[in-house]
C-alpha cells in the first residue's frame, strides 16, 4: 500500500483537487506531513489540479454556453456567484474557492459571461495559489493532532485510500447521472 501511495498519491491530488478540492488538499497535507511526499509537492501538484480544473470549466463555460447556461449546479449557483461579483468584482474570483459549491459553477459562470480568458487565468492561478497553499497547510499543520486522535496514521492508510476513492466514484456517478437527466429534459 505505501508503494503505491508513493507511486499515485501526487496523481490522486490531482485529479482529486480537480473535482473535489477543499478535502482532496486538506488530506494532502496530512499525507506530507505523514512522509508520503513533500509539502511542497502537495501545494505545487494541488495548485495544478486547481487551475487545470478551473481552466477546463471556464473554457466549457466559453465554448458551449447554450448548453452550460442549463446545468442545474449552474443555474443554482449562478445568484450566489452575482450577488459575490457585484459586491467584491473579481476578488470574488479568490473568495469563491472558500464557499462551498461555487467553485466550479463560478468558472462556468466566467466562462459564460466572457470574463476575459487572461485575465480569468492569472486571477484563478493566484487564488489556487493561496487556496492549495492554506488547505495543505492546513492539513499539513493539524495532521499531529489527527494522527494523536486516531492513533498511528500509517494504520489508516487503507481506509483513507477507501475514502478518496469512494469519494471519486460518488463524485463521477452524481455527474453522470445530472448529464443523463439534463439531456432527457433538454428533448
Amino acid at each position: 500500500m505505501e508503494e503505491i501511495i508513493k507511486r499515485y498519491g501526487l496523481w490522486a491530488v490531482f485529479f482529486g483537487t480537480m473535482i473535489e478540492g477543499d478535502l482532496t488538499l486538506l488530506l494532502a497535507g496530512v499525507l506530507a506531513r505523514a512522509g508520503w511526499f513533500s509539502f511542497e509537492e502537495a501545494f505545487a501538484v494541488g495548485t495544478a489540479g486547481g487551475f487545470v480544473g478551473d481552466s477546463i470549466t471556464y473554457w466549457i463555460g466559453s465554448r458551449f454556453r447554450g448548453k452550460a447556461h442549463r446545468m442545474k449546479f449552474y443555474l443554482k449557483a449562478k445568484p450566489r456567484i452575482e450577488k459575490l461579483m457585484k459586491r467584491f468584482g473579481v476578488l470574488s474570483v479568490f473568495i469563491v474557492k472558500y464557499v462551498y459549491g461555487l467553485r466550479t459553477a463560478s468558472a462556468l459562470f466566467w466562462g459564460i459571461a466572457h470574463f476575459g480568458k487572461v485575465r480569468f487565468l492569472v486571477l484563478t492561478l493566484a487564488s489556487c495559489l493561496a487556496w492549495a497553499g492554506i488547505l495543505v497547510g492546513l492539513g499539513f499543520t493539524f495532521a499531529t493532532g489527527v494522527e494523536k486522535l486516531i492513533g498511528d496514521l500509517k494504520r489508516v492508510q487503507i481506509i483513507l485510500l477507501v475514502v478518496l476513492v469512494i469519494i471519486l466514484i460518488v463524485y463521477f456517478i452524481g455527474r453522470f447521472e445530472r448529464t443523463v437527466i439534463e439531456e432527457e429534459n433538454d428533448e
